[in-house]
């Protein structure tokens, strides 16, 4: 394209000439039949040069038009190049972005596993230590009763032997806190015979205390004789108390009870039944440092392991021991 700019150029510069050199010669008059054939001659060539040159001219804006139709074309290649960069650019930063979004979210997901994790390993702690604290205040299957069916309703359980105890005071001591200090002191002793010999202590009122044995793993006869030892051993505990001024005695009996809770807002645990009233009546009956039990559990202890003091009698259905 720029030869054929420079070549237009020299043609129309050499055209110029000639007429220049033409006009002169023209105004001298001074031209001779040589010259006269030099300047035909120079007038022909200015005459072809000026058809190459109206030549030149007419194929010159093809090939400008090619040429900015090329130029267009690479601009928009460029475009399109700088585009595809654009876009490429665009979704490397967007894959970045979600990139650490992803991290962000997994680092947030594993931060409330662990927190999730962490809470739940405190709520079954929680729960065992619900449990370790039922256990020593409920029969099993009223714990989960209620922990399982969250139910609340009364469970009937069956075959149990039942401890009543009042603690007694020879003569009472004049500071109502050492008379409740001593009495603590008795009942704390008794919860942890309670455990030994597998009872379960039920509730408590004032100098009084209830409990039952009813283990899945222990026979009738079993119960019956854990709860024997149990009372008596708590007995001599008392008997043999700092300051000798308190005295106990108990009744126990055998057999079907009903467990639950009353009340609405303040929930009490309690148990009603036959063999309940009876184990009170042979509390209330009982004499000064004795225990009481039915003619069902006289039956089924050993009786190697326990003095009777008292026999049956067709009034009497019970034994103090």
């Amino acid at each position: 394209m720029g030869a054929t700019c420079m070549s237009t150029a020299k043609y129309f510069v050499s055209l110029l000439l000639l007429v220049a050199l033409c006009g002169q010669a023209e105004a001298s008059g001074q031209l001779s039949f040589a010259d006269s054939i030099k300047t035909e001659s120079l007038e022909n060539q200015v005459i072809l040069s000026q058809k190459n040159v109206l030549a030149k001219a007419e194929e010159t804006p093809q090939k400008i038009t090619l040429f900015f139709d090329q130029i267009q074309r690479i601009n928009n290649l460029e475009q399109k190049k700088n585009h595809s960069y654009t876009l490429v650019e665009s979704g490397q930063l967007a894959l970045f972005i979600i990139f650490f979004i992803t991290l962000a979210a997994m680092a947030i997901l594993t931060l409330l596993k662990r927190k999730e994790t962490i809470r739940l390993s405190a709520l079954r702690n929680q729960e065992q230590t619900y449990r370790q604290v039922l256990n020593k205040r409920l029969p099993e299957n009223v714990i989960l009763n209620f922990l399982e069916d969250e139910n609340l309703d009364p469970v009937k359980v069956k075959d149990c032997a039942v401890l009543f105890i009042e603690v007694n005071e020879d003569h009472y001591s004049e500071s109502p806190k050492k008379r409740i200090e001593m009495i603590n002191e008795v009942f704390q002793n008794a919860e942890a015979l309670f455990i030994e010999f597998g009872l379960i202590r039920i509730k408590s009122s004032g100098d009084q205390l209830v409990a039952i044995c009813k283990r899945g793993n222990l026979t009738p006869s079993q119960q019956a004789n854990n709860t024997m030892l149990c009372a008596v051993k708590l007995r001599e505990n008392v008997l043999n108390h700092e300051g000798g001024n308190l005295s106990l005695r108990a009744g126990i009996s055998y057999g079907d009870t009903l467990m639950g809770f009353v009340g609405s807002n303040t929930f009490c645990f309690d148990i009603w039944g036959e063999c309940i009233d009876e184990a009170a009546q042979n509390l209330q009956s009982a004499n000064r440092e004795k225990i009481k039990v039915s003619k069902y559990i006289m039956r089924s202890v050993n009786k190697d392991l326990f003095k009777v003091e008292s026999n049956l009698s067709e009034t009497n259905q019970s034994f103090e021991l």
